[in-house]
């Protein structure tokens, strides 16, 4: 399991990136059904400069976020 699944580790890159935990609340986008937010976030990824590892990126997407997903509150 990568490390930033592990809660603890998770948290402690929370705060130091962010200030705060960051919850994950998975909303299922027009952009993630028809492949436009890869496009993007590549996009954004390869503009930070940072090495990209395309290894995780081609293939076939798979959305961890289902098609209604519930919301805080309701």
């Amino acid at each position: 399991m990568p490390p930033l699944q592990i809660s603890e580790p998770y948290t402690v890159a929370c705060k130091q990136i962010a200030g705060h935990y960051v919850h994950h609340r998975p909303i299922l986008t027009g952009a993630m059904q028809d492949g436009s937010a890869v496009t993007y976030t590549l996009a954004a990824l390869h503009a930070t400069g940072y090495r990209v590892d395309m290894e995780f990126w081609g293939g076939e997407a798979e959305s961890c976020c289902p098609p209604t997903p519930p919301q805080p509150g309701t």
